[in-house]
């Protein structure tokens, strides 16, 4: 990336680490895994597992490429790899000493098992079973006769048994119960098959909302994705969290300045489809980034940036590389004006909560979606 352009991530990792230690302290220290899939959520892969690996039981990961590039960073703690990887990579996972997740005792387990064999090693695998979700993993009627299968292969070590919650940010989710229930019955109808394994596999299904609302979720270890970052996983967990709130910090800030201002006059457009305008004479400002740096076009003529510690909403459509905003309530902006996308400006503040509310979208997206490309800046000291 060009170190010139104009515009930055700044991460706080004392927040990370302060997060980390919190939700650690909510489920026990053997219970805390991490996960950092999606590049930290926006926030830098490398950087953030490095932070938070001390707290980790685990960290957890999408792809191989991910577990490998933690790797080549020096990181050491334990990683599950979450999503499926492609055979020709299953060497490379074993060197690398990952955890991967099963949903399958046929062909990819019997590679697994091959590669094991020539590196002359254990794989050690979580099973994953479908509760409902109907995306990946054995059928819970399913999962005994699998461990049977699996438990025939030497090469392989059955380190965990996993499922994964459809709608825990809810408060009334009765859906939640009828998950777990399936996941303790398919764990009560496989037992004798567990018994036989080495070591006691690690129960997991919760998620960060699934911690914090239904804590009989947490059983073994637990997968905090969302609140790692100091985000809540919905509006309605806030909600149900607001007598005992949890003391998460944002930890992402995204800024740029203005390059350009002008006045213009009533009447005139701004933008592309001249979607907005002017209702009197006004100064805009120039912000030299858009939709291609992260922020969703659906903010257009709905957001609103800070500057000078006010709220300056964006008018017109929010184009590849840039966006206008009102100046009306900060007159002393001028160009190389600090622009905060995200974060604190004074008493003003922009949220990742409140890009997702007006692109009507989850917070999730918000902050993964920040391109990589994207210089990141990371503190290493507390505001």
């Amino acid at each position: 990336m060009d170190r010139h352009v104009i515009g930055a991530i700044e991460v706080s990792l004392p927040a990370l680490r302060h997060n980390a230690g919190v939700l650690r302290d909510l489920v026990g220290a053997q219970r805390a895994a991490f996960v950092v899939k999606g590049n930290a959520y926006g926030h830098g892969l490398v950087p953030v597992a490095r932070a938070i690996e001390s707290f980790a039981a685990r960290l957890c990961v999408y792809t191989i490429d991910e577990a490998l590039a933690l790797r080549a960073g020096g990181i050491t703690a334990p990683l599950l790899v979450l999503g499926p990887i492609p055979p020709d990579a299953l060497d490379d996972a074993l060197a690398a000493k990952t955890e991967l997740v099963l949903w399958s005792a046929g062909d990819f387990a019997r590679r697994l098992c091959a590669s094991a064999r020539k590196r002359e090693t254990i794989a050690a695998v979580h099973l994953k079973v479908n509760t409902d979700l109907n995306r990946l993993g054995f059928e819970p009627h399913e999962l005994s006769g699998a461990l049977d299968a699996l438990l025939a292969m030497p090469e392989l070590a059955i380190a965990g048994i996993l499922s994964h919650l459809a709608s825990a940010e809810e408060l009334d989710s009765p859906y939640t119960m009828f998950q777990l229930a399936a996941f303790e019955r398919a764990l009560a109808e496989a037992r004798p098959m567990i018994e036989r394994t080495t070591t006691a596999p690690l129960r997991h299904i919760a998620a960060s909302a699934a911690a914090m609302l239904w804590p009989q979720t947490r059983l073994d270890l637990v997968r905090f994705g969302i609140a790692l970052y100091g985000l809540m996983p919905s509006p309605q967990t806030r909600e149900a969290m607001a007598s005992a709130p949890l003391d998460l910090r944002p930890a992402l800030a995204y800024r740029s300045q203005i390059v350009v201002t002008r006045t213009i006059p009533a009447g005139a457009s701004v933008g592309y489809g001249r979607t907005f305008h002017a209702p009197r004479e006004m100064r805009i400002g120039v912000v030299p980034a858009g939709y291609a740096d992260g922020i969703p076009r659906a903010l257009s003529n709905r957001g609103a940036f800070a500057v000078e510690g006010a709220l300056c909403p964006i008018v017109g459509r929010v184009a590849m590389n840039m966006t206008e905003i009102d100046l009306t309530d900060a007159p002393g902006t001028h160009a190389g004006s600090i622009v905060t996308l995200i974060g604190c400006d004074g008493d003003a503040a922009v949220g990742a909560d409140d890009w997702a509310q007006w692109a009507d979208t989850i917070n999730y997206e918000i902050v993964t979606r920040l391109p990589s490309e994207l210089r990141r800046v990371y503190a290493t000291f507390v505001s």
